[in-house]
């Protein structure tokens, strides 16, 4: 006889849904269904799954042909459910092994108690708030809207809303649950008639927990177990506006259950909860680029400020033009900037900043040439494009090391190389080398695998593609030490619950942690997937090989090795002079082989200076492939040898295989800005 059923419902997240399934797998239950109902995703969740598990006869699909809400799709499954207890969990969750057993045992042991939740944890350990909650009443909203909840979190007043003066490690009697895991005896469900179907996707949870009250049950919060929750996975890709959605549900509840004089006052301040959410949304989305338009404005300003005192006294520009110098420069950058897209899509593209604030100079340069009235010193223009072209590049380059090292939250824009998120992989079993190792290969994750954490030290350490760093037992001082801003689990080494665990208890550290579904190339995070996978070649186009970006890297190479080669020139003569230069044969592209000197000395860059005259004349390029030896097997190379490129910027040792991977990768997003990192990257490594 089944025990328990687990009603999911699923809106284009199959990954979730998929490792979601996984864990319940794991559980310690015997005696359990599986019932997913999709409502009508378009990233194919059900041939995925059916595929998935076509061999399990405990988990069964329903395939709606419309996207019929989360209520209605829950009282669907309920209607099949074979089970005296109803598990109603959102596909974007992950349980422990024993989730089920002790949320069953406890409501066997109080009969009174209807319905009970787990403690919920959000992606970074943290607690989700939602697992206990009041009635949203007036009094009880209202502290909520005006933001005192989270000034006040532990008064009974101000934080009543989600109960945040509650010890949330104790058992509690609360108003209501999270709708994202509640579990119900399923006799209760049909006596109450399931779910109120005209709730679409929120308030459903509420109205359940309210009408349960009403029949002189109580729900009670049990964090005897805990689950991870990545909120709002399904919302993401929902096609209505979800804070509408959240609101009308809030007025249809008040409408429902309240008096129509206490209703009023509910609806009034869900309204105004409306307005001031928007208002708050609008002005968020467009909070980067108002930043990002007011501090380059302000370098623009900052810069004439330093450079006019060198000129002038008192400022004279400043009081001769009215306040038009330096206004007018102000707008030649904010305007060039704009062109170039830095607040809009490119907000933090320190090479695309660079690249305007020199175009910006030719501008100002041209404007004074035709109003001379504002040409009041080359030295001045000059002086503060120097400025400008330091700092409005500079502080993107700032952002990008904050963001690196977790004080700020990283942007979706491409991952630089320059800066990325030291990462642990917890775990050295197979999976956990496999996961390292396609990390490895890609460079566009924004992570740099610094190595390995278990329980014990590994037999076969040598084999691990980075090195070991210590025991779990010592994770708190490898985080401090190596200033880890990501662990990313091998599930296979670890259990649901000791993974749960390990986030609760470090969540002080404000790590993210990531998982990888069984059998997939996949990182689930907060709130997004990556692939970690391997290279498709299929229908790549090689940016590399595009005539304008040849000819920008060419002329780049020119330019740096002639200014190092006649900086460095009296070292070149000098050891040249004593005979120290060796020749050596390299593989160059699509088998071709070119010969180049190097100094026999310690030092790498003393030894490798010689190379940069190989540069100047087109053998090498500054970032490139791998420089091999000719005593090696031809590693066919798709593109031209570098001094350096990506397998020097990390420290592992690379396969053939491995190499091509990387030198596909490289052609295939080549761009000035990567290769400026590279060289940076590797500057800063050696």
């Amino acid at each position: 006889m089944t025990t328990v059923s687990i009603l999911t419902v699923s809106y284009n997240v199959r990954q979730y849904v998929a490792h979601a399934i996984d864990a319940i797998l794991k559980s310690d239950m015997e005696e359990m269904e599986i019932i997913v109902v999709d409502n009508n995703s378009y990233d194919n969740t059900v041939a995925y799954l059916q595929d998935r598990y076509n061999h399990l006869h405990q988990i069964e699909i329903i395939e709606n042909t419309d996207n019929v809400g989360f209520g209605k799709a829950v009282n669907q499954a309920a209607a099949v459910a074979k089970g005296d207890y109803y598990l109603i969990l959102n596909p974007d969750t992950i349980i422990q092994e024993e989730t089920i057993s002790t949320l069953q045992d406890y409501l066997d042991d109080y009969p009174d108690v209807g319905m009970i939740g787990p403690k919920i944890l959000n992606a970074d350990g943290s607690l989700q708030l939602a697992c206990k909650r009041s009635f949203p009443t007036a009094s009880v909203s209202l502290p909520k809207l005006l933001g005192l909840s989270r000034l006040f979190p532990n008064s009974r007043w101000a934080g009543k809303y989600n109960l945040t003066y509650l010890d949330p490690d104790a058992v509690h009697a609360v108003d209501a649950i999270s709708g994202s895991c509640m579990f119900i005896r399923s006799a209760l469900f049909h006596e109450l008639n399931g779910f109120d179907e005209r709730f679409f996707m929120f308030g459903e949870d509420l109205d359940l927990c309210f009408r349960i009250w009403k029949n002189n049950y109580e729900i009670h919060y049990v964090p005897r177990t805990q689950i991870v929750h990545y909120q709002g996975e399904s919302v993401k890709s929902a096609p209505f506006d979800s804070i509408n959605a959240f609101y009308n549900a809030m007025i249809l509840f008040a409408d429902k259950h309240f008096s129509s004089g206490s209703g009023w006052l509910m609806k009034l301040a869900i309204r105004c909860g409306i307005f001031v959410r928007k208002l708050l949304s609008m002005i968020g989305e467009k909070r980067s680029q108002i930043l990002s338009f007011t501090l380059d404005g302000f370098v623009v300003f900052l810069a004439f400020m330093v450079a006019i005192p060198l000129r002038f006294s008192h400022f004279e520009p400043i009081t001769i033009s009215k306040g038009l110098v330096p206004t007018i420069y102000i707008f030649f950058w904010i305007g060039v900037g704009s062109l170039f897209q830095l607040y809009s899509r490119y907000i933090l593209s320190y090479s695309r900043a660079i690249i305007a604030s020199i175009t910006g100079f030719f501008l100002a340069v041209a404007f004074t040439y035709f109003f001379k009235q504002y040409a009041f010193s080359r030295l001045v223009i000059i002086t503060a494009t120097a400025i400008i072209t330091v700092l409005i590049p500079g502080w993107r380059v700032f952002v990008h090391f904050l963001m690196s090292r977790g004080y700020l939250r990283p942007v979706k824009e491409q991952h630089p190389i320059l800066f990325t998120r030291k990462t642990l992989i917890i775990g050295a079993d197979e999976e956990g080398i496999h996961i390292a190792e396609n990390i490895l290969k890609r460079f566009d994750t924004g992570l740099d695998v610094v190595g390995f954490i278990d329980h014990q030290l590994p037999t076969d350490e040598d084999d691990l593609p980075v090195g070991f760093r210590g025991r779990l037992a010592d994770l708190r001082d490898i985080v401090m030490t190596y200033r880890i801003r990501e662990l990313i689990f091998s599930t296979t080494a670890f259990t649901n619950k000791e993974i749960l665990l390990l986030m609760d208890e470090t969540k002080d550290l404000r790590l993210t942690y990531r998982m990888v579904p069984r059998q997939q190339e996949i990182l689930l995070g907060k709130a997004s997937i990556e692939n970690i996978g391997d290279f498709s070649f299929v229908n790549i186009e090689y940016t590399l090989f595009y005539r304008l970006h040849r000819i920008t890297k060419r002329a780049f190479d020119m330019v740096i090795s002639g200014m190092m080669l006649t900086l460095f020139s009296p070292f070149l003569v000098v050891l040249f002079g004593f005979g120290k230069g060796r020749k050596k044969q390299f593989w160059g592209a699509e088998g071709t082989i070119f010969e180049a000197t190097i100094f026999d000395v310690k030092g790498g860059f003393l030894k490798e200076l010689p190379l940069f005259i190989g540069v100047l004349f087109g053998n090498l390029s500054l970032v490139g492939s791998s420089m091999v030896d000719t005593s090696d097997p031809d590693p066919h190379l798709i593109c031209q040898p570098g001094l350096t490129g990506l397998e020097r910027i990390r420290s592992v040792k690379f396969k053939p295989e491995d190499r091509q991977i990387l030198d596909h990768y490289y052609v295939q997003n080549q761009s000035f800005t990567m290769d400026l990192e590279i060289i940076m990257k590797t500057v800063f490594s050696s």
